[in-house]
């Protein structure tokens, strides 16, 4: 497969056409700037287009059209990137549920020093959960007319001490997360989710050999929702999370890390309990061939919940397959399993969600990709009407200049 540079990784970002294997190089102009367009057309066949069970399932076809452009700047040890992407989504089921997505990203890379350096990013994203996938699950979300519309605004900031085989490395960062709910503030109370997560954050690599690291990740976020009211006072609280672990790479063809620890969700709430878990994040990636690669990834994270609960503790694992048969053509397969525990809920809901799917890829040039995929998704939970299967089949194409 074709394989392409791009001044900045912000700018992957703004450009991402998913699962989808192109990546532009994009127009050269003046000054070191990159000018990179991109667009994505693709039809969806969904057999439960709302995540129904058996009985009440609804199927729909999606098209969706994607545009997005974005602009970098290589300016030697500063590098820029702006970027704008958007998706309009149309169901042939009921135009209820046809909407307009919107992202921009900004960020910037100075590299101070050789040792020092400092990264800084903005998002500020306008966003939907379909019907069946938001704050409204089961049958309720038959019940609604819209799907669920809410704003999203992250800022990031890095700063890293260390350099290439230095015995320490340090990462010094501040994330700052933002969600308003827009629509749905009547029947599914939308507005009770509307929160801001605020993180704090050290990740230090200690040099072991050329070829490995010991890993030690702390964070600390606070998390305030912006309704005042009895509800929201159970969400409340904070997330600190202690991981220690390694890094490696072996024989250039086996690398990845492995970092295990705990998690503490502490809640404002006396009448919370708060919660400690066993938290873990592994990742590995074996390249048998230059053409094939194994990806694994298990971890386990603390999510607020978009539904029901105080707060979500999400164990999640995936294992992919990539193969390049040719210069042109690409397979993909996947699996994966989330085991979801929503916390404090009365009924102490738990769901398992087993996805799976393939998705081959033709590049007859280096900037156009065409690709079909056949995804399954499975869930079980313990809530009466939650359970669903649902069968997707994608055909669409990318153009990225």
């Amino acid at each position: 497969m074709k394989s392409v540079k791009i001044p900045l990784s912000v700018a992957v970002m703004a450009i991402s056409v998913g699962a989808n294997a192109v990546e532009p190089q994009g127009v050269q102009l003046d000054s070191g700037i990159t000018l990179l367009p991109s667009v994505e057309l693709s039809v969806e066949d969904n057999d439960n287009v709302y995540l129904q069970p058996e009985e009440t399932q609804e199927s729909s076809t999606v098209t969706r059209l994607s545009p997005a452009i974005a602009v970098a700047a290589d300016l030697g040890q500063t590098q820029l990137a702006l970027g704008f992407a958007a998706e309009k989504g149309v169901y042939s089921a009921d135009k209820d549920d046809n909407y307009t997505d919107t992202r921009i990203n900004v960020g910037a890379d100075f590299e101070m020093t050789s040792r020092h350096a400092l990264a800084l990013s903005a998002q500020v994203n306008s966003l939907h959960d379909a019907r069946g996938a938001g704050t409204t699950e089961g049958s309720a979300a038959l019940e609604i007319k819209d799907p669920d519309e809410y704003d999203e605004k992250i800022w990031d900031a890095a700063f890293t001490y260390g350099s290439a085989n230095a015995l320490l490395n340090m990462t010094f960062g501040l994330n700052r997360y933002e969600k308003e709910y827009q629509n749905n503030l009547n029947v599914a109370a939308t507005d009770n989710r509307d929160h801001v997560k605020t993180t704090l954050s050290v990740d230090t690599a200690i040099y072991v050999s050329d070829r490995s690291n010991f890993l030690i990740d702390l964070s600390t976020a606070d998390i305030d929702y912006n309704e005042d009211n009895i509800i929201t006072e159970g969400r409340e609280g904070s997330l600190t999370k202690a991981l220690v672990g390694m890094s490696y790479d072996l024989t250039g063809k086996l690398s990845g890390s492995a970092k295990i620890g705990a998690a503490q969700r502490n809640f404002d709430s006396n009448d919370v309990d708060s919660d400690t878990a066993l938290s873990w994040e592994v990742q590995g990636t074996w390249t048998p061939r230059t053409y094939s690669t194994i990806t694994v990834f298990t971890s386990q994270s603390s999510n607020e919940a978009s539904s029901v609960g105080n707060y979500i503790d999400t164990k999640y694992s995936m294992v992919s397959w990539e193969h390049d048969f040719s210069e042109f053509f690409a397979l993909t397969a996947d699996v994966s399993l989330a085991s979801d525990t929503y916390y404090n809920e009365a009924n102490d809901r738990e769901d398992d969600t087993l996805s799976y799917g393939l998705t081959g890829t033709y590049s007859p040039t280096t900037s156009l990709d065409v690709y079909g995929s056949l995804k399954q998704a499975e869930r079980d939970s313990s809530e009466a009407g939650l359970d669903y299967d649902q069968q997707v089949v994608t055909l669409g194409v990318v153009l990225a200049i």
